[in-house]
């Protein structure tokens, strides 16, 4: 004789599918891809909307033959597709205009530095890290270093003829 009767067989299926959703549920939520990533970062660091690189007294035009809307700059800047090794370091340096740093792969870190009248460097605010699919905005004279966790590859935009200059 069953254990079961056909009075407790529709209660019990029916707790059995409840308990089992609920279960799902639970474990869906655990382990989507969501609750498997960090934290998602912001996609630019920096001052974007103030940066030198969209200002459009330089130059913006419509190339003829394309659709309304397409603006480009094709004068007076510099574009770089550059590649980095884990380890790479660039030491505390600026340029003379706006950048922006378009990480297509890997991970960096930059610290911005502020140079005193005697020529010391002291840290100016915490570490910046950034991650592919982020872009950072520096503005021109900006003293910083950047530091190369793993292999990069970045998009290097400035608006200036480009220099380096070492601030150590």
């Amino acid at each position: 004789m069953s254990h079961f009767s056909n009075k407790n067989i529709l209660p019990c299926v029916a707790g059995g599918v409840i308990v089992g959703a609920i279960a799902a549920i639970g474990l869906a939520h655990v382990w989507s891809p969501a609750a498997c990533t960090k934290k998602k970062k912001k996609a630019t660091v920096g001052p974007c909307d103030s940066s030198g690189l969209w200002d459009n007294s330089q130059g913006f035009s419509h190339p003829p033959d394309t659709p309304a809307g397409f603006t480009m700059r094709d004068k007076g800047f510099n574009t770089f597709l550059e590649k980095w090794e884990p380890g790479d370091y660039e030491p505390p340096h600026s340029h003379p205009g706006d950048d922006a740093t378009i990480l297509i792969e890997g991970e960096m870190e930059i610290q911005f530095y502020t140079k005193s009248a005697d020529g010391k460097l002291t840290k100016d605010g915490d570490l910046v890290t950034l991650v592919a699919g982020q872009t950072g905005f520096i503005k021109g004279n900006r003293v910083h270093d950047a530091r190369y966790k793993t292999r990069c590859k970045l998009v290097y935009v400035h608006n200036k003829t480009f220099d380096f200059k070492d601030e150590r």
